[in-house]
């Protein structure tokens, strides 16, 4: 029997994985926490996958990884970040 399950499907499965994994966190409305490294490491690496998968043009990356990253940041309730050196 076939796998149903395409190599960009399971991609997306390990980060929503991954989010899952995560604590959601409250947070009040005057400051965000900031994400762990590894967090962050973790979810860097999930986007360059999709960012490989999605064949984006390699001077895309860079901006495409640092607004994939800030977005789920953003839904766990962290800070955003200014880069991701």
């Amino acid at each position: 029997m076939p796998s149903l399950i395409t190599s960009k499907t399971m991609t997306r499965l390990t980060l929503a994985t991954i989010l899952a994994s995560c604590a959601v966190l409250s947070f009040s409305a005057s400051a965000l926490p900031q994400a762990p490294d590894k967090d962050v490491a973790s979810l860097k690496q999930a986007c360059q996958q999709i960012a490989l998968e999605d064949q984006l043009p390699e001077a895309e990356i860079p901006s495409f990884l640092l607004d994939c990253v800030n977005d789920q940041l953003t839904e766990m309730g962290y800070e955003r970040i200014a880069s991701l050196d």
